[in-house]
């Protein structure tokens, strides 16, 4: 049962008997210290509770526990795995955070290719930071053939946020195309 200073019996008792989005908002008050003392080992045990029952947000949050060593001995490789369950079930962040880990944010070898799919996939959510990133990948043949056309759309998608350097980068790929390729890339 998780503790009074959690919130509601309710919540707990709803926790407590197994369903997964009650053991999610337990785990992260745990995780914030919302209304309760911030404690990010029991969050990881409510999350890994409701992650095992196909909750993809806690599957997501883990993922973020692990990638950060919060409550658990950091560990990119089960961040990673996290991730990506909670990625094929659809969560947007969770794909994005899987690309980046994948590009190389650990200390394995890029897997570019396996970050383009991610980002890919986030970038179709519009998901900006996504956007931006996949750019940066089709302007440099990274994971995917060197595309400056796709570099442009994607540089272009991101910056509709205001981001000041996707609408640098954006401008610096547009001057390297062609006058047809850049009606081509407008065009998309």
């Amino acid at each position: 049962m998780p503790p009074a200073t959690v919130g509601p019996l309710s919540l707990r008792l709803a926790a407590a008997k197994g369903d997964p989005s009650a053991q999610f908002e337990v785990a992260a008050r745990l995780a914030e210290g919302k209304g309760t003392s911030q404690n990010f080992v029991d969050a990881v045990r409510w999350y890994s509770m409701s992650a095992n029952q196909g909750f993809a947000q806690s599957m997501y949050r883990l993922g973020t526990m692990f990638e950060r060593g919060l409550g658990v001995k950091k560990d990119l490789a089960k961040a990673a795995s996290h991730y990506e369950q909670a990625a094929d079930r659809g969560n947007v962040k969770a794909m994005h955070n899987l690309a980046v880990l994948k590009a190389g944010s650990s200390t394995t070898s890029p897997d570019y290719l396996s970050a383009a799919h991610w980002f890919a996939k986030a970038a179709d959510y519009g998901l900006t930071d996504s956007q931006y990133n996949l750019a940066v990948l089709f302007e440099n043949g990274l994971g995917v053939k060197k595309d400056l056309i796709e570099s442009y759309k994607f540089y272009t998608l991101s910056a509709k946020s205001g981001d000041a350097e996707a609408i640098k980068r954006r401008d610096a790929v547009r001057s390297e195309l062609t006058s047809k390729q850049s009606m081509a890339a407008e065009q998309l």
